[in-house]
């Protein structure tokens, strides 16, 4: 018995928002997918608007890349990069997101 393999072509993204010069490493979708917190290999974190597809926030979080993000609270945001040592450095940042 055999089956037939239908080839589709590769998916092609619909938006590519560009924003970081240095690879993204962490994502996370806040506020019912409505923001998009994005992390780089540089430390910065971008804070994008899903809906005009433009940033909102950019700031420098870390010296080494933005391993990890996470939101607490509704309007807190914390995130983990890599260090040289074996633990995470972990920061927080007090400010709204909205």
């Amino acid at each position: 018995m055999t089956t037939a393999t239908t080839r589709l072509p590769p998916l092609q993204p619909t938006y590519i928002f560009r924003g970081h010069p240095a690879a993204v490493h962490s994502l996370l979708f806040l506020r019912n997918n409505t923001r998009l917190l994005s992390g780089d290999a540089d430390g910065w974190v971008v804070l994008w608007s899903v809906i005009t597809k433009r940033p909102v926030a950019a700031w420098q979080a870390h010296d080494d890349t933005v391993v990890g993000l996470g939101a607490w609270g509704g309007d807190k945001l914390i995130t983990c990069a890599s260090c040289q040592s074996r633990l995470p450095r972990v920061t927080h940042a007090d400010r709204s997101f909205a």
